[in-house]
């Protein structure tokens, strides 16, 4: 699929698959990457934070109702960006950007990076990256399954390691399943239960028991922006 704006515009403003880009965080399939992503940036005490690739503002949102936090956050959908404005009702930490393009950084103040569901989209991912500025803390996620506007994906944490290693120190990566709803609500969970209770196999991804491999999910990995 084209990797241009039209193309997210018309995805974002459906709301994705069964509306999952307008949940409520807590709700979301993403919510278990989200918090793991969240630990990282409280153990780090992070101040102030650019979120390359804020889609909807979902995880903004999140991050919004914890921790105090200077914040900025940009996407290249100008829909995705009004979304994101609408949930969170501040408009002016939100703007409309290319990941791969230098001026988007100027002027922006931040001492760490959050890019999630983002580098897998991205052909110049590695341009992205590096213009990042260097010893910026950085924690992104890749998915270890494809999809339709995937250009890339990643079987093992050394694939990760080897991908993206020579422009951030990485210091951790970790994994987290994908949830087997798309609505983490208790409602759509016991509906969920309901019409799969003769599916064993179903039921154990219901109750947590998934397999990474197989059933797909995130790497999360965090480091330092090597200097350039």
């Amino acid at each position: 699929m084209p990797q241009v704006p039209k193309t997210y515009d018309e995805m974002f403003k459906a709301g994705g698959h069964a509306g999952v880009f307008d949940l409520p965080y807590r709700r979301s399939p993403y919510y278990p990457m989200f918090k793991a992503v969240r630990e990282f940036l409280y153990e780090q005490n992070v101040q102030r934070l650019l979120e390359v690739g804020c889609g909807t503002g979902t995880m903004a949102h999140m991050l919004f109702d914890g921790r105090p936090i200077a914040y900025r956050g940009f996407d290249f959908s100008p829909v995705a960006v009004e979304k994101a404005k609408k949930r969170t009702g501040r408009s002016e930490e939100f703007f409309v950007g290319d990941a791969t393009l230098r001026a988007t950084y100027a002027n922006l103040q931040y001492d760490a990076i959050v890019c999630t569901e983002v580098l897998e989209h991205i052909e110049d991912d590695l341009l992205a990256i590096s213009h990042w500025a260097p010893g910026t803390f950085c924690v992104c996620s890749v998915p270890n399954y494809d999809a339709d506007t995937h250009v890339r994906h990643f079987k093992t944490a050394a694939e990760v390691a080897g991908r993206y290693e020579g422009l951030i120190d990485i210091q951790s990566i970790v994994t987290r399943r994908k949830p087997f709803l798309d609505d983490l609500s208790l409602a759509s969970w016991l509906k969920a239960v309901r019409w799969n209770r003769y599916r064993l196999d179903r039921l154990r991804w219901l109750m947590g028991f998934s397999d990474f491999d197989n059933d797909g999910g995130w790497f999360i990995f965090a480091g330092r922006r090597r200097p350039a």
